[in-house]
């Protein structure tokens, strides 16, 4: 009697694997097949036109290291990072504690906020450059109200990351608000009535009850701020094209002008498993450093 009920358990735990052998293949063959082709490529030499691959190992990874140009893509990426994910969190977060103490409006409100993150990123990026135009922008014509002569947003050095940088906080903080209004939600009220029973005021409640329970929406919130920040790619084309000078130049769209421009697909293919080992290092000890304090 043990065979048939070995058995028949043995089909039962291969049961769900035989569901999942379609999603399994689509996985591989749109995920992992790639991924390591791009590996692969990364120790070759190919300009995509000839069927010949020369291998050449580590030579690839050897001229990024000594190009002036990686060097600078990959500060800017780290620049824009910087840049937007701090005050992307800062806005989301105040935005989502106003959205809260509102009477009424919290719908509507909310709709334009997030309106920004569901907008085409093509049509987003066309009329911001219109925006900053030196001479006819409406950034600079506001400027020009408070006695400040703007720069030439998306032709001076000194601004250009920064423009792109703008449109990004602009963009992404409506996803940030709508992820912390849910955190708010699902907090207990009575935490916040004994709270003010012990003398807390708005403050001390703010660091000692809210922070720490959004904290899991937060670290959320910062692997994907991180991811998003280095694959930054349509901002980059239509507004600057990396330029001017490389100013604004970041490694996703270096990857985009090494294969499709300069015909280099090992080079590109170096670049992508060199940003995929960023991000996967950069999440690793986020996830790590959060253990202690994010409780699930």
């Amino acid at each position: 009697m043990k065979k048939p009920i070995l058995g028949y358990r043995r089909k039962m735990l291969l049961l769900p694997l035989f569901f999942l052998i379609p999603a399994l293949l689509l996985y591989a063959v749109f995920f992992v097949y790639p991924f390591l082709f791009t590996f692969l490529l990364s120790f070759q030499q190919w300009d995509m036109i000839s069927p010949e691959r020369t291998f050449v190992g580590l030579e690839n990874y050897a001229v990024l290291l000594d190009d002036e140009v990686f060097w600078k893509s990959m500060r800017n990426t780290l620049l824009y990072l910087l840049m937007t994910m701090p005050i992307s969190i800062a806005l989301g977060l105040g935005l989502a504690l106003l959205m809260e103490s509102l009477m009424r409006g919290r719908v509507v409100y909310r709709f334009l906020f997030y309106l920004p993150v569901v907008s085409p990123i093509a049509v987003i990026a066309i009329v911001w450059s219109l925006m900053y135009d030196d001479q006819r922008g409406i950034v600079n014509s506001l400027l020009m109200l408070f006695g400040i002569d703007g720069p030439n947003w998306l032709s001076d050095t000194s601004s250009s990351l920064w423009a792109v940088a703008i449109v990004g906080i602009w963009k992404g903080f409506g996803y940030e608000m709508l992820l912390y209004v849910s955190g708010l939600k699902s907090i207990d009220k009575g935490l916040y009535e004994a709270a003010s029973i012990d003398g807390a005021g708005r403050w001390r409640r703010l660091v000692h009850i809210i922070l720490p329970l959004l904290s899991p929406i937060t670290l959320f919130i910062v692997i994907m701020g991180i991811i998003s920040s280095f694959q930054n790619f349509a901002l980059i084309k239509i507004m600057t094209g990396g330029g001017p000078n490389n100013s604004s130049n970041v490694l996703v769209y270096q990857l985009y002008q090494e294969a499709f421009q300069f015909f280099s697909i090992g080079k590109a293919a170096a670049i992508s498993v060199i940003l995929f080992a960023i991000i996967l290092l950069i999440t690793t000890v986020q996830l790590r450093l959060s253990r202690s304090t994010v409780h699930y």
